[in-house]
């Protein structure tokens, strides 16, 4: 009985720990919409003209070499294109792929011409923390997300990285 109740504690110990490094309870896991990402995840918005072009491979490839670190940081890579059909989903990193309806109201949200190539992050409250109209490092991510006063109150959670 006691190693029963020793097996159920560290179990339970271990889901509280797996939930502690997650967005919150009632964050979809596959978010479908931009306003199910907010107080779940930090947006990375790119705007890319076509699904093919190099700087969207490029940063899907910048992302992909730091998956650990996005998901720790509940950065969702969140491609904006004319359509999704024959997007080349990323390996590792935590992404949605929304409708087309969706991603033209995004892209008119933000004013981004329909060939124009931008990258946006947005804080988890749905600000717009960084504009570039070149792909973003990994390093750059890290560090501005590191700064915002969320990801503060993250890293004092036990077990966050």
């Amino acid at each position: 009985m006691a190693a029963y109740r020793s097996l159920l504690l560290i179990a339970l110990s271990l889901s509280c720990a797996a939930a502690l490094g997650q967005a919150g309870p009632k964050c979809q896991v596959i978010p479908k919409s931009l306003a199910a990402m907010r107080n779940c995840y930090r947006p990375l918005l790119v705007f890319s003209p076509t699904t093919n072009d190099p700087r969207l491979r490029k940063q899907s490839q910048i992302l992909d070499a730091a998956a650990d670190d996005m998901m720790d940081r509940f950065v969702m890579f969140t491609p904006i294109l004319p359509a999704a059909k024959n997007f080349s989903k990323p390996l590792d990193t935590p992404y949605a792929l929304l409708s087309t309806q969706q991603m033209q109201s995004i892209r008119a949200q933000f004013k981004i011409p329909a060939d124009d190539f931008v990258v946006l992050l947005l804080g988890e409250d749905g600000s717009e923390a960084l504009r570039s109209e070149s792909p973003i490092s990994s390093t750059r991510l890290n560090s501005l997300i590191d700064t915002m006063s969320s990801r503060k109150i993250e890293m004092k959670r036990p077990h966050a990285n």
